[in-house]
């Protein structure tokens, strides 16, 4: 069982992925052997959905749902922004019904998702200047990843977007090709994004997941004490990752601030404003029904 994931080796993710490897690795009555492939080794996150869909690795440990994009544009859910208040409705959604809605889309397209992990919560940095409110993104280079959601709230946020793969981020920020991007704390620090970035803005503005998915079709062939085991380890997981992910991320705070990166927090209420208009054309891309479990999740409201 070949996995792959883009994170470095010091990540949460990455950490995780090799207690389970080991856990798995260690019941010879299983009959699998997991072998792990971190750090972008096999490719970005597009790459490495396009290995597993072709059966060339049996799972991938994806930046976030909205890497499925390409399979459906209805995966780019999480992107709209500020639909999480905090980790714990974060938490509540994806264990709960949308992550059910997104699984079962997920098999439609050959794919199984065992467990939502972590990513965390997305922060602006750039090279530039301090983003306090949504005019201090006007004119700025954005990394993006390939999501129309996300291209649709920096437009809004007048700022450019420039998409490409994570694995290209840090050599086009040296070479000023973008001014800045998003990303979780813990992928700043772990990825030395802070050696090309001086500013750091806490806007928490998408939460991402970290879905662990496996071929369906290779899943579908393996015997039910092999899936089980899958499940149970990839989903007990996701508790002790989600920790890691939340109790890391103050110390790198401390770390970036005294590696010297500014850091400032955004104006909430003024960032909701800007970016509304996301929410209001995004009802044909994921239609009333998954709207309707968007809406309930960022009331507050969602079952």
């Amino acid at each position: 069982m070949r996995v792959a994931s883009v994170t470095p080796e010091q990540h949460p993710v990455s950490t995780m992925l090799k207690k389970v490897a080991a856990k798995i690795n260690a019941r010879p009555d299983l009959h699998l052997k997991m072998e792990l492939y971190v750090g972008g080794t096999l490719g970005g996150d597009l790459e490495a959905l396009d290995q597993v869909a072709r059966g060339a690795v049996q799972g991938s440990a994806a930046g976030g749902i909205s890497v499925l994009q390409g399979y459906n544009a209805k995966f780019g859910i999480e992107e709209l922004p500020f639909m999480f208040a905090d980790r714990q409705a974060a938490y509540k959604a994806m264990d709960g019904k949308l992550g059910e809605e997104v699984g079962k889309l997920a098999e439609q397209h050959g794919f199984k998702v065992l467990a939502y992990w972590e990513n965390g919560f997305r922060h602006f940095t750039n090279s530039k200047r301090p983003i306090v409110t949504p005019k201090d993104m006007s004119g700025l280079r954005f990394r993006s990843a390939e999501s129309k959601i996300r291209l649709e709230m920096f437009r809004q946020l007048k700022a450019s977007a420039i998409p490409m793969p994570f694995t290209e981020l840090y050599q086009a920020l040296q070479q000023g090709v973008v001014d800045g991007q998003e990303n979780p704390v813990g992928l700043i620090t772990s990825a030395s994004l802070y050696t090309v970035q001086k500013h750091l803005s806490f806007s928490g503005h998408i939460w991402s997941a970290i879905p662990i998915v496996v071929s369906k079709k290779w899943y579908d062939a393996l015997n039910e004490k092999q899936r089980a085991a899958l499940r149970d380890e990839f989903y007990a997981a996701r508790v002790e990752q989600r920790a890691l992910i939340a109790s890391e991320e103050a110390e790198q705070v401390k770390f970036l601030k005294a590696k010297g990166v500014q850091v400032t927090n955004v104006d909430v209420k003024a960032f909701r404003e800007a970016t509304d208009p996301v929410w209001k054309t995004a009802e044909p891309i994921f239609g009333a029904e998954w709207m309707a479990i968007a809406r309930q999740v960022r009331d507050g409201t969602a079952k």
